[in-house]
């Protein structure tokens, strides 16, 4: 039974329409075992096309209703809302129907002829009539409509949203001469309104770590990425076994490689007449035994563990503290491990020395072999490089570090991991296999 009023069937369109209905109800319920599997890909390619002409006619109607105010006659506020309303559709698929039912009524002709004859879908109409809506005002209408031609053309090969991004730059290929020109101001604008909107910030999780949020234009992050990219390769498979961090946890590694980098490298603004540093606060007990906690400037607690590896590169300043945490006396600093000491280190190991590693000198920092906080001197007979990743393993793990008598190190694993007891060293360098 027709679901139109009597009254519609007399209409072409009318009739037409309970035809379909009429048709689509005798299919409905059919099996579709019965189809050769070299027929159905046709054949569901073909119900697609008769999907795009159904919408095409859904639009034309939605069209007339839209130019005879209708819907506001039927209570609605405009043409989506009515639309939206009686289709159940989203918000942003009733704007875009009646957007394309008003267009191909008007100025893009060509494109509700498409989707009459089944070439471009309801969703190729919408980037054609967002495309060409989007040009200048101004501009030549035979501009306009080649435009729409192009990308009628290009809807065969590439999907909505490709046509969408080929319409944001049709200017380009329909008339270059006002294209590139307006592109060059358009991106000139859209920079400058993104380097307004760079931001960053850095905000405690609560669980002992830190939430980095932000968002750069794309010339800013084409730095960033051009200087994280080569410290976020993947590892070489070595004594740790493949490297199996995420690609966004080598990103986040590199992150903090790069800031160290910079740290060390001098190049900073001063800050307060002082190089930028990390500041650790730490009693001389909680160094030496390893009970308790440290403290950064911004009040956040360190492991002792922590404290300990960041104070095996790092610049040490004694202070002494009066009960309430007075400071009485503040000493010199020292540098270790840099200059004439870091470069005799380099020429000696030529990069990490734990067994296996290849990472360069660059990544690396000097290590005391025995803690200075246990009294151990800064010294090429009591320094090893190590890099970032093994630095902290040989303080979490207690790895024990001796020098050979042909000068290279050699690292003994703990009780419970293979090989304990047994020395082994880095034969990835220019050593000689011994």
């Amino acid at each position: 039974m027709s679901a139109l009023p009597d009254d519609s069937l007399s209409h072409p369109v009318g009739a037409a329409v309970d035809q379909i209905d009429a048709v689509l109800d005798e299919v409905a319920g059919l099996s579709l075992w019965s189809i050769a599997d070299a027929d159905l890909p046709p054949l569901t390619a073909a119900a697609g096309r008769v999907l795009n002409r159904v919408q095409e006619l859904l639009v034309r109607l939605l069209g007339e209703m839209d130019s005879r105010e209708l819907a506001s006659r039927l209570g609605a506020s405009t043409t989506a809302g009515w639309v939206r309303h009686e289709l159940t559709l989203t918000f942003r698929e009733a704007k875009q129907l009646a957007a394309i039912a008003k267009a191909t009524r008007g100025e893009l002709v060509a494109t509700g002829q498409a989707l009459a004859e089944g070439g471009v879908t309801l969703a190729h109409a919408g980037a054609i009539v967002g495309a060409v809506q989007a040009l200048p005002a101004d501009l030549d209408p035979d501009i306009a409509r080649r435009a729409e031609r192009d990308l009628i053309t290009r809807a065969a090969h590439l999907d909505a949203e490709q046509l969408a991004r080929a319409g944001a730059h049709i200017l380009q290929v329909v008339a270059p001469e006002i294209g590139d020109a307006l592109e060059a101001k358009r991106l000139a604008a859209q920079e400058e309104r993104a380097a307004r909107r760079r931001e960053f910030t850095i905000t405690p999780d609560g669980h002992g770590m830190e939430w980095l949020r932000g968002r750069v234009d794309i010339e800013a992050a084409a730095v960033l990425r051009a200087a994280l990219d080569p410290l976020t390769a993947p590892r070489s498979t070595g004594a740790d076994g493949p490297d199996l961090r995420t690609t966004a946890q080598r990103r986040g590694e590199a992150l903090v490689e790069l800031a160290r980098r910079a740290l060390a490298g001098g190049e900073l603004p001063d800050v307060g007449g002082e190089r930028p540093h990390v500041a650790v606060t730490i009693p001389l007990a909680t160094l030496l035994e390893g009970l308790g906690a440290a403290q950064l400037d911004a009040g956040r607690r360190l492991s002792p563990a922590a404290a300990r590896r960041m104070a095996c590169d790092c610049r040490l300043i004694p202070a002494v503290l009066g009960a309430p945490s007075e400071v009485l006396d503040v000493g010199r600093s020292q540098r270790f491990f840099t200059g004439a000491r870091r470069r005799a280190l380099v020429l000696r190991d030529r990069g990490c020395a734990f067994p296996g590693c290849d990472r360069p000198p660059a990544w690396c920092d000097g290590h005391h072999v025995v803690s200075f906080a246990d009294g151990g001197d800064t010294s090429l007979a009591n320094g090893v490089l190590l890099c970032g990743h093994h630095h902290t393993v040989v303080h979490r793990d207690h790895w024990s570090i001796r020098l050979a008598a042909d000068g290279v190190p050699e690292f003994t694993a703990p009780p419970g991991l293979p090989a304990a007891g047994t020395s082994q060293r880095n034969r990835r360098h220019r050593w000689p296999v011994t």
